[in-house]
C-alpha cells in the first residue's frame, strides 16, 4: 500500500473509454457521476440519499454506491442508515448485463437487466438470486433517467407468496460537472507533503506536542471539503520519512508534494507529450491512482486521481 494517506470521494472522473464491452454497457454512460436527493422507504419514512455511478478497472465496471439516511420516527428514534455497493458488467457467455449488490442489512443481490422491460432511459434490475434473505424473495430495481440531471429510483421487493411492494421510492438530482467536461486532465489540488528527518517518530512527536496534529504510524490526515462538490471530504496526507529512504529517489532532493488531479491518464499523455521524465507507470489502487515524475529541477512529483469515498469508509484519526 502507498504511504499517502490521501484520498478522493464521490469520484467524477469521466468515462474512460470501454474495454471490450462498449456496445453493450454504453447505455449507462448518462448515470455517471454523483446524484443526490430524497426519498421515502417503507412506511414513509424520509431519507436523504447519495448515489454515485463510477467506472472502473478501465471502464469494464460499473460501480454504484447509494447511501441513504432515514429520519427518527416513532418507531425507530434512532432514525436508520442503508448503504450499498455494487457493480455492473456484462456477461459475454450469457448476453446479459448483470448486477451485484451488496447490502449493510448482509443480504446480496444479483440482478438480471429485463431487457424487454427496458430503454434509453429506463433500467429495470430484477433478482436472479438472492443470499442471506426469505427463500422465494426477490426484488426489483429501476433506474428512470427523467432528463440529464434527474433520476428516479424504485426498489421493489416481493417476499414469497407475494406481489411486489415499494420499500424506497428517490428523486435525484445529477450534481454540477458541467464546468468539468471540458476540463484539460489538469492539477486540482495539492493531496500530500512528505519530507525526509532523521527521526520520523520524534517529528510526529514534536508536532502533536506542539501544534497539536493527530498523528498515525504514517504521519497525519487533513480533512477539507470539496469547492465545488460541499458535500464531499477530501484529505491531505502529512509524513516525515527516514532520512535514508528511498520513496524519493532518482530525485536527491529532502521534500516530494503528492498533487491531487482531475484525470491522471490524460495527464500522463500530454506530459510523455511536452518531454516530461515519467518515473513509473500509472498504478490504481480502491482510493485512487498514482504516477511519479520529476520536474525540471529533478524534484520528484507525486500525481494522484483519488477516490475519496474509500479513505472516508475506512475511517481513522483525521485533522479538521
Amino acid at each position: 500500500m502507498k504511504i499517502t494517506a490521501v484520498s478522493i470521494a464521490l469520484s467524477m472522473i469521466l468515462l474512460p473509454v470501454l474495454t471490450g464491452q462498449s456496445t453493450d454497457l454504453e447505455r449507462l454512460i448518462p448515470l455517471t457521476g454523483t446524484w443526490q436527493g430524497h426519498g421515502s422507504g417503507f412506511g414513509n419514512d424520509k431519507s436523504e440519499i447519495t448515489s454515485s455511478f463510477t467506472w472502473i478497472m478501465g471502464g469494464q465496471y460499473l460501480e454504484i454506491v447509494n447511501e441513504s439516511f432515514f429520519e427518527p420516527t416513532p418507531a425507530k428514534p434512532q432514525g436508520e442508515h442503508h448503504t450499498d455497493r455494487g457493480f455492473i458488467s456484462f456477461d459475454v457467455s450469457r448476453d446479459k448485463v448483470v448486477y451485484r449488490q451488496f447490502n449493510n442489512e448482509g443480504y446480496v443481490n444479483q440482478y438480471l437487466l429485463q431487457e424487454h422491460l427496458s430503454g434509453d432511459s429506463l433500467l429495470i434490475f430484477e433478482t436472479e438470486n438472492i443470499e442471506n434473505f426469505a427463500p422465494g424473495g426477490k426484488a426489483r430495481y429501476t433506474i428512470r433517467l427523467i432528463s440529464d440531471t434527474l433520476m428516479e429510483t424504485v426498489f421493489d421487493v416481493s417476499l414469497p407468496g407475494s406481489e411486489y411492494a415499494c420499500f424506497g421510492n428517490n428523486r435525484l438530482t445529477k450534481n454540477d460537472i458541467s464546468s468539468m467536461k471540458d476540463e484539460k486532465p489538469r492539477v486540482t489540488g495539492v493531496g500530500g507533503i512528505f519530507f525526509r528527518t532523521s527521526d520520523p517518530e520524534k517529528t510526529k512527536q514534536w508536532y502533536s506536542e506542539n501544534l497539536g496534529l493527530s498523528t498515525n504510524e504514517f504521519g497525519a490526515v487533513f480533512e477539507f471539503r470539496n469547492a465545488r462538490r460541499p458535500e464531499e471530504i477530501n484529505y491531505l496526507s502529512w509524513s516525515p520519512f527516514e532520512e535514508g529512504s528511498d520513496y524519493f529517489k532518482p530525485s536527491e532532493k529532502e521534500f516530494m508534494v503528492n498533487y491531487r488531479v482531475n484525470d491522471l491518464a490524460g495527464l500522463e499523455k500530454n506530459l510523455r507529450a511536452n518531454g516530461v521524465t515519467i518515473v513509473d507507470e500509472i498504478e490504481e489502487y480502491s482510493y485512487g491512482k498514482f504516477l511519479h515524475i520529476l520536474d525540471e529541477e529533478g524534484n520528484k512529483i507525486e500525481l494522484w486521481e483519488p477516490i475519496d469515498h474509500v479513505l472516508t469508509e475506512m475511517g481513522g484519526t483525521t485533522n479538521k
